[in-house]
């Protein structure tokens, strides 16, 4: 199994002009759907935090440690996720992202070299809920 790291900041919109942050019920809900839509094609484990935004009251995002087998079915659920389909390369340092920018919000996933450190990070202000399985 390959392991990916994966934050996303979720919308919702309703209507034409109005655009909400969801709740962090909302955002674990919408996790669970995620993980239910990926798991239909592949054996995935998802291991999942939700954390405020630094400084936005009520603004939350979400990191995610998935372990798949199936990338192509990881990025097609990422992007009807999200509701964008374009995928643009980046590095952070140099350290690889791909990220994706939608309908519904943004996506970024990024290559993990520790695994520990990167659950370690996922823990740091919010403790990790369950993993999916």
């Amino acid at each position: 199994m390959k392991t990916i790291g994966i934050m996303f900041r979720k919308i919702n919109k309703i209507g034409t002009r109005t655009i909400t942050n969801p709740s962090k019920d909302e955002l674990r809900k919408q996790v669970k759907t995620l993980h239910r839509k990926l798991k239909k094609r592949d054996k995935i484990i998802t291991h999942y935090s939700i954390e405020s935004d630094t400084n936005k009251r009520g603004k939350y995002h979400t990191h995610l440690l998935i372990e798949y087998n199936d990338e192509e079915n990881l990025y097609r659920e990422l992007s009807r996720f999200i509701g964008g389909y374009i995928w643009e390369d980046d590095y952070n340092g140099l350290d690889p992202i791909k990220s994706c920018n939608g309908l519904y919000g943004e996506v970024d996933t990024h290559f993990i070299y520790d695994e520990y450190g990167f659950r370690s990070y996922m823990d740091k202000n919010e403790i990790m809920e369950t993993p999916l399985i």
